[in-house]
């Protein structure tokens, strides 16, 4: 159950990361309104490149649903007596149809402008949830001293503020680029709009930068606490490591105005970094915290 518990954050991983890129290359009306299937064929025309990014997308959706079920079914058989795997195990259903039920509308709607915000934003909740329950299936602990407990502890607490501040900053960066305020900041053309302002554009954006320097603040200062009771090393520096090259594609995306491709990567180091974070985050709650209160 949980190597496969770990299969499952794999498959959720790759199907955000298909999910990103429809919407980076502007590939969610390739297939139409005729879902599950593409311009009402089981098997379009697959030469065309918005043709295959959706379909492989709406494809690999009944293997995450089918992947999600049987991970949350097994966890609540197996571990049901535990309060943290039944809860992420549950939520991980429910999320799972919220997120399902959103897609079905932006196809059928015809992906509205700002609507697919909320296929991201759930994307990525269901992502994290999926970590966090892996992490609850796993049984053994990390020894740390008790008179570090405290200090670890406030370490935790200032990762948590930063990472609180990063969803919130995925979820307004989301909104930013389909609403199409993106475009009216960097003057480039699109079919609709959500948002018209120049003037609401460059503060959303302002925001969203502020946020990525408040990330970084406690990206460092995690570092530094980790690093030093060395617990978490890797993991923290691949926090800081992705967010850095999250804000340094978001400035190639401003300067050269290069969508698609920078877009791709802005969102695929967005979805590493939430799975990341997860990681740290269950890696104390499940192994590293409880050992350290029972020392």
């Amino acid at each position: 159950m949980k190597k496969f518990s770990i299969f499952t954050v794999g498959v959720t991983f790759l199907s955000l990361i298909l999910g990103n890129l429809v919407v980076a290359t502007d590939s969610g009306d390739a297939c139409g309104t005729s879902w599950p299937f593409c311009n009402g064929k089981v098997i379009p025309d697959l030469t065309d490149f918005h043709i295959l990014v959706e379909y492989s997308h709406r494809l690999f959706i009944p293997l995450l649903t089918v992947v999600t079920l049987i991970n949350a079914a097994g966890a609540i058989y197996f571990y049901r007596k535990n309060r943290a795997v039944l809860a992420f195990a549950v939520l991980s259903l429910l999320l799972l149809v919220i997120q399902s039920l959103i897609g079905g509308f932006n196809v059928l709607l015809g992906t509205p402008p700002g609507f697919t915000t909320l296929d991201v934003t759930f994307s990525q909740l269901l992502l994290l949830n999926n970590v966090l329950l892996s992490y609850s299936l796993h049984e053994k602990t990390v020894s740390l001293e008790r008179r570090h407990a405290d200090t670890v502890k406030m370490s935790y607490r200032a990762f948590l503020l930063g990472f609180l501040f990063y969803v919130v900053q995925v979820i307004l960066g989301a909104f930013f680029k389909h609403s199409r305020a993106s475009n009216v900041m960097m003057d480039i053309g699109a079919e609709e709009y959500l948002i018209r302002s120049e003037t609401l554009a460059d503060a959303l954006f302002s925001i969203h930068w502020v946020a990525t320097v408040v990330i970084l603040v406690s990206a460092i200062w995690f570092i530094f606490y980790a690093s030093k009771f060395r617990y978490h090393v890797f993991l923290s520096w691949l926090y800081f490591l992705t967010i850095l090259l999250n804000g340094a594609v978001g400035l190639v995306i401003v300067v050269t105005g290069n969508v698609i491709l920078a877009s791709s990567i802005h969102m695929i180091l967005s979805t590493l970094t939430m799975m990341v974070g997860g990681a740290i985050l269950g890696g104390y709650w499940f192994k590293l915290h409880q050992r350290a209160m029972r020392a």
